[in-house]
Parts: structure tokens; C-alpha cells; sequence
């Protein structure tokens, strides 16, 4: 019986198993950064804003950065002002005091909604539209209506989310001295200026104080948490509906008990949203304090006994946490140079793994961090809005049987399976039998139950190996160190060479024998390959060479048949011609193998050529007489007799010849004497005579 190996990968698109794009930039605090587009995060240092607590920052679907604000300014991809954008009425130190939200089915145009901060006596809402094909692509403020003024009278904090369509987004902000939530739907045609209004849990009011501390929608946008420090000390922990805008079934809790001192700040849910982490100070004592609470009861009795001390210090107060593209909990702590991260989130207790200052954001202030960190629409941290995906069970692997699982079945109502050899099924997760080995191109349509009214297609290559081989032919190369061998990546298969690596491709570290095992749910495959030394090229100019300048030198290779040429003339051809005395080198290549050589062109002792007749009748053939060689000469001397000898011409310029005519008078026909004296180069004299013929 063959061997059968089943290997998934990707037909179209990669799927993503973190968070989208548009979030994988951060600016925040003093002119610090974050790119999540690098595994882990690396620090960015091209920041052009400060900010005590709020910002945000957008990138495009690619991860690429198209701007970002502190609620004061707006800064382009190159870091500098952007068109129209430097004069916000957000405040930069406003807790939650901006978020960018894209235009739903518009990827030219973003909204800036930004708030105040608590000691402003109007706190207002408002929002600047962004047009990205303005300023030649890097954007502009669109200049009508600036700082459109939404409402006032509201906190200095804001949180966006997605409806449940995928496709619009709720903006949501707090009415001051009340208990109202405004939930602002954005969609295609533009803002809804009229909100949906909940009136629900506590009303905040009084102390301008108790403006601070952050708004958070889980990534899900089914929970909201709304933090409330000092006078109310109280974490309120609510139900949110996606749908409708509705806020729902407030409960409140505390962090802590006394004093006063203490105030919660910074509030993040866990990716799964089964747990909240929250921050709080102890101003008096300046100890910072990361609580971890399971809300998964709704129940304040529980959620309070539930509360886990993850870290305390009395270094740097604590700020706003945020979830990262990576999954990971981003935690700022005030005047710090640092972040401190939880590398894993969904897990209850100290588990979690906190690392105090994991990532050192460089030196460009002195203090980079402060209380706040970017601002996003919560949606991008949402996993379950990742397209569906499926893999195979593990099973044999010598037979062609093959079962299919879904990677959720959350909000399916059906699904329809096309196998690629035209067979099909409905079922969740159904098994099928291939008739051959090959390559099948599966297809997975998901038929989902929420309102977005639209289905997830995946589909995916795999491959129903017949042998075990995959490396290819033995090979050879000039270098045991520069060449590239392995497969080309294919999702769900784990890698092992025989040096350790688990890549699916290695760069060879010599000469010999190497190794591959893939790897599937238990099927294991190995093949090899031989790397051997192939004789390197050579490559000869042959020796150094004189030129004469009436007499070019062809340069070529001793030996041809080579795969390229390339001469430091910059020319490709296999031979060059030349006229002037230098260095010449050549590199060839042959099997993407090289070799070069360089020769040397002198000037030698050239001779120098005299006609023996000239014809000056204005035909513009042999008009003149003298020295046709123009190799360069120390000395030069030309004399030319008559028949009775006298004197009628002399040059000691050897590109001054005779045009037949003396005193400008034209010289008959005949004979005439020459007498050459001249010293090339090399410093050889040399004297020359003879006759030439005058012929009109």
C-alpha cells in the first residue's frame, strides 16, 4: 500500500487567527509607538504627538499606517501635520479623547470623533471627516464643517463597536449629571444625529473627577464596562446589544474597599470575554494595584470574590490597558518607559503571566509612557469575526479517508461542502473518501444566523500525497552556506529538519546530507536530500594587453559558454571593445556560480601610418596629408618639400595636416619629400621620410 499524506493549504487568502489590521499601529503617550506588524511588537520611535491619556491611530487593511491624532492634531503616514488637521477640539488629556472610525463600504473616508477633558466648563462631542485621496494620498481634514459639534455635556470618554452586521459601527459616549448612554450609528449614508438612548446604571455627575476612567466594549461588543474612580470607586459592568444600541442589566462593583485614596482607572475584557482586568492607584501610598475579576456570573457577590491581585508596585501608577492585535493585554504605566504585557489573557488567576515592563519603547523622551493607550473600534480584537475555518481530525494516514471539522459552530445555520472531485456535502463535519492521490481544491460555504445577512467562503488546496518524497533531486552549490532548500509552507504542518530547525525552508550550513519530517495530527512523512560542492568556474582575460588609438583591443574570455557577463564597463556582452589604457575586470556567472578576472591596458609602441597619396578636389575623400594615427606623442615635427626643395609646409602639431596649397595657392600635381621626427609615449625617438603623391 502507497503511503497517503493529507496537507492543507492556502488557495486564496490567509487566515488570520489574531485581530485585523487596522489596529496593528499604535501612537500614545510621549511620542511612543507600537508595530504589531512584527512578531513580538517592536518599539516605534517617528511618533509627532503627545498625550497624557487618549489617542488613536488607524492603519490600513495591509497593516500599513494612514494617520493618527491626539484630539488636539492629526498626523499623516509621514509623521507630519496632516492637511487642515491641526486644529481638533479633542484634548489630550481626555481619557478615551479620540477614535477613528472608517466610512462602512468607504475606503477613502474616516470619521475623528474626539471629546474634552473634565475640567472644560462645555464638554462636547464632536467629529472631523478625513479623506484620504486628499493631499496627494496622504489626507486631508475635509475642511466643511470641522469640529462638527455632535452634543455637549457629555464625559470625556468615547467607545466604538461594531453592529452586529459587520458593517456599521456604534460610537457611544455618557451624558454628564445623568444616567443616559448615547449609542451614535455610523453607516454608508454618513452619522445618525439621532442617538439611541439607554438610561441605565449609575448617574455620574458631581466631581469633575469622576470623569476619568475608561469606557470598554468587549471585543465581542455584547459586555460594556464603564469605570468610575474616587467618589464612586465602582467598576459598572453592563450588557450591550449590537443590534439596537441598547444598553441593558447594569451591576456595579468594587475593587477595592477603602480609602477613598484608591481609584480605578483602566479596564480591559480578556479576548474571550470571560474575564476584566482593571487598574487602580493608591494616590496617597503611590502603589498601583492590576486587579483580574471573572465576570462570567454577572453577579456582583461573585465577581468581588472572584477578584485576583495579578500585580502591585509602587514604581509607576497604573493607566489604561488595551488588547493588542497579538491577542496579548497592553498595561501603561504613568511616566514609565515601558509597557507591561499579560501574554495571556484568557487565563484565570496569576497564570495569566504578567510581565512587569516587557517592552522598552527607546529613548526619544524621557518618559514615553503616560496614563493612556490608543483608542480603537473594539471589533478588530474580535476573533470570532475572523472568517470560519476548518482542518482535518487526526486518522490514519495511509488510507484516503478524511473527516472535516469546522473551527466554531457558533452561528451557523448551515453549511455546504464541495470536496473538489465533485462530491459534496451539508453535514457539520462529514467524512470523504478520495478515489486517487492529488490535489483537491475544498470548498466550505458557511450560512450564518446573525444579521449581517452574508456568508463566510473558505477554500483551501490539499494534497493526497503518493510517495514520500517532496525535496526534490539531490543538488549542488558553489557555496555550502547560501542555499535555500525545503517545501513551500502549508498550514497545519509541523516542520522538523535534522539541524533542529522547524521551518518549512533552511538556508544549508555545509556540504552533506539533510533531512525534512512533516508532520499532521500524528502522520509523519521524511524525505532528504544531498547537498553536494559543485566546482566553482574560471574564468582568464589572458595577459595584459597595449592598445593603439587607430587600433582598438577586444577583450574576451579565454573560454566562453558562460551564463552571464558582466564587465566594469557595466556592459553584458561576452567580449568589449576598447581604445583607452586602464584596468578592465569581468565577473561571470555559470549555474549561478561566479568567477572573475581583470586585465590591464597599456599603451604600447604603436606605429604611426603616413599615406602615400591625397587627392584635395573637395570630394571630401583624402583631403588632407599628414599623420592618421592620433596615438598621443611627447614630440612631433612634420616637413614637406617640393621638387626644388624648398620648405612648404611644417607642423609640430599632429593634428595639422597639409590641404595641398602654399601661401593659399593651390600646389600642382607631382611629388612631394616629407621628413617625420616625432618621441611616443614610451620615450622611443624615432625619424621617418618619404614621399606622397598630390593628385586633384
Amino acid at each position: 500500500m502507497k503511503r497517503y499524506f493529507f496537507i492543507f493549504s492556502f488557495l486564496i487568502s490567509t487566515f488570520y487567527c489574531f485581530a485585523q489590521k487596522q489596529a496593528n499601529i499604535w501612537y500614545f503617550g510621549n511620542r511612543a509607538g507600537l508595530d504589531f506588524n512584527q512578531i513580538p511588537p517592536q518599539p516605534l520611535n517617528n511618533s509627532n504627538l503627545n498625550s497624557v491619556e487618549g489617542t488613536s491611530s488607524i492603519a490600513d487593511n495591509n497593516g500599513k499606517l494612514l494617520f493618527y491624532t491626539n484630539g488636539l492634531a492629526i498626523m499623516n503616514r509621514k509623521h507630519l501635520l496632516m492637511k487642515n488637521g491641526g486644529a481638533l477640539a479633542g484634548h489630550p488629556s481626555s481619557t478615551n479623547n479620540a477614535v477613528i472610525v472608517p466610512l462602512p463600504g468607504n475606503d477613502s473616508i474616516y470619521y475623528v470623533f474626539t471629546t474634552g477633558a473634565a475640567n472644560e466648563a462645555n464638554q462636547q462631542f464632536q467629529y472631523n471627516i478625513v479623506n484620504m485621496k486628499g493631499d496627494g494620498g496622504l489626507g486631508e481634514v475635509e475642511p466643511g464643517g470641522m469640529n462638527a459639534i455632535i452634543e455637549d455635556k457629555i464625559f470625556e470618554k468615547l467607545a466604538a463597536i461594531k453592529h452586529c452586521n459587520n458593517k456599521d459601527t456604534w460610537i457611544v459616549v455618557h451624558k454628564w449629571n445623568s444616567d443616559e448612554y448615547h449609542s451614535y450609528l455610523l453607516t454608508a449614508a454618513g452619522l445618525s444625529l439621532s442617538p439611541v438612548v439607554s438610561n441605565t446604571g449609575l448617574i455620574i455627575g458631581g466631581y469633575e473627577l469622576n470623569e476619568l476612567g475608561t469606557l470598554k466594549f468587549s471585543a465581542k461588543g455584547s459586555k460594556f464596562v464603564a469605570v468610575h474612580p474616587l467618589e464612586n470607586d465602582g467598576v459598572e459592568l453592563m450588557d450591550f446589544d449590537n443590534t439596537t444600541g441598547i444598553f441593558s442589566n447594569p451591576i456595579v462593583f468594587h475593587p477595592n474597599v477603602t480609602p477613598l485614596s484608591l481609584g480605578v482607572y483602566g479596564a480591559e475584557f480578556s479576548p474571550d470575554g470571560r474575564l476584566l482586568y482593571v487598574t487602580s492607584n493608591d494616590y496617597e501610598a503611590q502603589k498601583a494595584t492590576l486587579y483580574q475579576f471573572d465576570i462570567t456570573s454577572h453577579n456582583v457577590a461573585a465577581i468581588e470574590a472572584s477578584k485576583q491581585i495579578i500585580h502591585q508596585n509602587t514604581d509607576f501608577l497604573a493607566g489604561n490597558l488595551q488588547i493588542g492585535p497579538d491577542l496579548k493585554m497592553y498595561m501603561a504605566m504613568f511616566n514609565d518607559t515601558s509597557v507591561s504585557v499579560i501574554e495571556n489573557p484568557n487565563t484565570y488567576g496569576t497564570g495569566c503571566n504578567f510581565v512587569y515592563n516587557k517592552i522598552y519603547l527607546g529613548t526619544q523622551s524621557n518618559t514615553p509612557v503616560q496614563y493612556g493607550l490608543p483608542t480603537f473600534v473594539q471589533s478588530y480584537f474580535d476573533t470570532s469575526s475572523n472568517p470560519y475555518d476548518f482542518t482535518r481530525l487526526p486518522g490514519n494516514c495511509l488510507d484516503r479517508n478524511i473527516t472535516f471539522k469546522i473551527n466554531r459552530l457558533s452561528g451557523i445555520d448551515s453549511v455546504k461542502w464541495n470536496f473538489g472531485d465533485s462530491q459534496q456535502s451539508q453535514a457539520l463535519q462529514p467524512t470523504h473518501i478520495y478515489a486517487t492521490p492529488g490535489f483537491y481544491d475544498v470548498k466550505l460555504i458557511v450560512y450564518k444566523i446573525d444579521c449581517s445577512g452574508l456568508n463566510d467562503t473558505i477554500v483551501r488546496k490539499i494534497w493526497i500525497a503518493d510517495s514520500d518524497t517532496f525535496l526534490g533531486a539531490d543538488t549542488s552549490s558553489c557555496s555550502a552556506f547560501n542555499m535555500e532548500i525545503g517545501v513551500e509552507e502549508i498550514f497545519g504542518v509541523n516542520y522538523l529538519w535534522n539541524t533542529g530547525l522547524t521551518s518549512n525552508k533552511i538556508t544549508t550550513s555545509g556540504f552533506g546530507d539533510y533531512w525534512l519530517e512533516m508532520e499532521q495530527n500524528g502522520c509523519k512523512i521524511r524525505d532528504s536530500i544531498k547537498v553536494s560542492q559543485m566546482p566553482k568556474p574560471t574564468v582568464s582575460l589572458g595577459r595584459d594587453t597595449n592598445v593603439c588609438k587607430s587600433k582598438p583591443v577586444i577583450l574576451k574570455t579565454v573560454s566562453a559558454n558562460y551564463d552571464s557577463y558582466l564587465w566594469s564597463t557595466g556592459e553584458t556582452t561576452s567580449s568589449i571593445q576598447v581604445n583607452q589604457i586602464g584596468t578592465y575586470h569581468v565577473t561571470i556567472s555559470k549555474n549561478f556560480c561566479e568567477a572573475s578576472d581583470t586585465i590591464q591596458v597599456l599603451v604600447g609602441d604603436c606605429d604611426v601610418y603616413i599615406p602615400s597619396a591625397f587627392t584635395p578636389n573637395n570630394d571630401n575623400l583624402n583631403e588632407t596629408f599628414g599623420v592618421v594615427d592620433n596615438t598621443a606623442l611627447q614630440y612631433f615635427s612634420l616637413q614637406i618639400y617640393n621638387k626644388w626643395g624648398q620648405l612648404i609646409f611644417n607642423s609640430n602639431d599632429v593634428t595639422k595636416k597639409w590641404d595641398g596649397t602654399f601661401k593659399g595657392k593651390n600646389m600642382p600635381n607631382g611629388t612631394y619629400v616629407w621628413m617625420l621626427n616625432y618621441t611616443n609615449i614610451r620615450g622611443r625617438k624615432f625619424y621617418e621620410q618619404g614621399t606622397v603623391m598630390l593628385i586633384r
